[in-house]
């Protein structure tokens, strides 16, 4: 089966063809809109639809009322058909309220038969470029673009000839044809689903998490409302997640896995009786993690995903930890998968290992021995700090045991745990600050070597945006010593070098070596305030 585009929009304008809520959200990016509409306009493939139609739809997004007999049921091509929507029609389809990366300020140029995104210095002064959705509209009127650039009859001509070329052939876009799947009309939802799993199989970028949500929507059809509300709630407390982590999530907490396919086959009981057990779970850990662990939002983790074993050893402990013990190890675990980067690297395999600790003897005991044995000691030395970046998570470490030493802004005295307003966000500050080894022959434009030892943790330490550049480049052997005498122990639980004499420029080399084992001493005793001595003198913590 083939329609043309014209009719296919029609067929969306009057619901007679929907989504279903498990689908994806509009995802493409404006480049991806920009070249869709360019392979039409060169007359390139650009696959084809998938279509179900049945007289029992699943449940539709923004489509409560579908009072249809039968709907053809979008399963691939959403992502298409949603910008031609929006480009031709000048409008949302009507199964979305608002789209991300919205492309209906994409030009085009009549004379070039060019495409690109509005910008004011390049357009506002040329005529030629117009806007797409306008061509479809006819709101562009191609004879007075001719006449106002044109001063004889000869040029008006010849520039009329191109620009109904070029204006034509984007309109012909409406008139190209997409081929048409279909999935069998008695097909049940089980079924079509099958099918749109196995195509989406083929290359097309569906995950996983994915294909899993797809089936939790089918049974559970609120599952995107509540995991988008949940979302949004705990983006306000600075904690940023997204839905493939909600479905790694569900899994942790319903079947203690990391395996998809256990998610595909769970009713709406269960899968209800799931999410309000992760709900709540996530608001207390979120609680653990500010009270308990100074981390204050997800910038504090170099990946949410540490969070899956804890919720899913919430999930067999009745959702909270049952004494300082328990939260004590686990945050102990946190603390070193974070610095081991466990979870950033073979995310399945590490998960699938995680859970199965659950079943052991002493879950927590053994998740941390498995992690020493699978990524290393946690154990911090001065040279694991040598030449690291604020990217590597020993910074965050390093900000957090200066926020549980009690560290303030050094121009403000200000708590760094969790400044409010924008001119107090923490910003990272260069303690020797890099104008002044630029001069000092430090050449971070050219030689590598040189910027990283720059821009290394032991030159970093968190400050208020307001504090930062109130510094600005001063040199460290003056404003160090006004910081001391404002507020006596700043530095000292900055972790700065109490010798005023490491402070100066010649100095810079001896500073970095004596903070790195400063910051290191530290993190070590921080962490070991977790564990308990019978689990120390057991090896659990190095000593080395």
């Amino acid at each position: 089966m083939i329609e043309d585009v014209s009719h296919l929009l029609n067929q969306i304008k009057h619901r007679e063809i929907v989504l279903p809520e498990f689908q994806r959200e509009f995802t493409w990016d404006k480049k991806q809109s920009k070249v869709l509409i360019d392979s039409l306009l060169e007359g390139y493939p650009t696959g084809s639809l998938l279509v179900w139609s049945t007289s029992d739809p699943p449940a539709l997004k923004n489509s409560p009322d579908i009072n249809e007999s039968r709907v053809d049921v979008l399963l691939d091509g959403q992502q298409r058909l949603t910008v031609l929507y929006s480009l031709v029609l000048g409008e949302i389809p009507p199964y979305y309220s608002e789209l991300d990366n919205d492309p209906r300020n994409l030009q085009y140029h009549l004379g070039t038969g060019e495409l690109k995104y509005y910008k004011k210095n390049e357009m506002s002064e040329d005529p030629e470029w117009v806007s797409v959705t306008e061509c479809f509209t006819g709101a562009v009127k191609i004879e007075d673009i001719a006449e106002k650039l044109s001063n004889e009859i000869e040029e008006r001509y010849d520039r009329l000839v191109v620009y109904k070329e070029n204006y034509d052939n984007l309109r012909s876009i409406t008139e190209q044809k997409f081929p048409i799947m279909n999935v069998d009309d008695n097909s049940s939802l089980a079924e079509a689903l099958t099918v749109f799993d196995r195509v989406n199989s083929q290359g097309t970028p569906l995950s996983d998490a994915d294909i899993a949500l797809a089936h939790m929507v089918s049974s559970w059809p609120d599952t995107r409302r509540e995991f988008k509300s949940k979302l949004n709630d705990l983006e306000e407390s600075s904690f940023e997640f997204d839905l493939t982590f909600l479905v790694r999530a569900m899994n942790a907490v319903i079947n203690q896995s990391s395996e998809f396919e256990h998610l595909h086959d769970l009713d709406e009981a269960e899968l209800l009786e799931g999410w309000n057990n992760l709900s709540r779970m996530l608001d207390y850990l979120v609680n653990v993690l500010t009270h308990h662990a100074y981390i204050y939002s997800t910038n504090d983790l170099n990946t949410p995903y540490v969070l899956i074993p804890m919720l899913a050893y919430l999930s067999v402990e009745d959702g909270e930890f049952s004494s300082a013990r328990q939260r004590d190890l686990m945050l102990y675990w946190m603390y070193a998968a974070l610095i081991r980067r466990r979870h950033t690297r073979s995310l399945d395999a590490a998960l699938r290992q995680d859970m199965n600790m659950l079943e052991s003897e002493d879950p927590l005991v053994g998740l941390i021995t498995t992690l020493k044995e699978e990524e290393g000691d946690p154990h911090v030395t001065p040279e694991k700090l040598d030449m690291r970046g604020i990217r590597h998570p020993l910074y965050n470490m390093t900000n957090i045991v200066i926020r549980a030493n009690g560290g303030v802004d050094w121009r403000n005295g200000i708590d760094l745990s969790e400044p409010i307003g924008k001119d107090y966000e923490i910003e990272s500050h260069h303690i020797f600050p890099r104008a002044q080894l630029r001069r000092a022959g430090y050449d971070t434009n050219r030689n590598h070597y040189d910027k990283k030892r720059v821009n290394e943790i032991a030159n970093r330490v968190p400050l208020t945006r307001r504090g930062n550049r109130g510094i600005f480049d001063s040199k460290p052997s003056d404003y160090l010593r006004r910081v001391d005498k404002k507020y006596p122990d700043a530095l000292e639980t900055s972790l700065i070098p109490d010798d005023p004499d490491l402070w100066k420029m010649e100095k810079y080399e001896e500073f970095l070596q004596i903070r790195r084992r400063l910051i290191a001493d530290e993190i070590n005793q921080y962490m070991s305030g977790f564990l308990t001595d019978d689990l120390i003198n057991n090896g659990i913590e190095s000593s080395a």
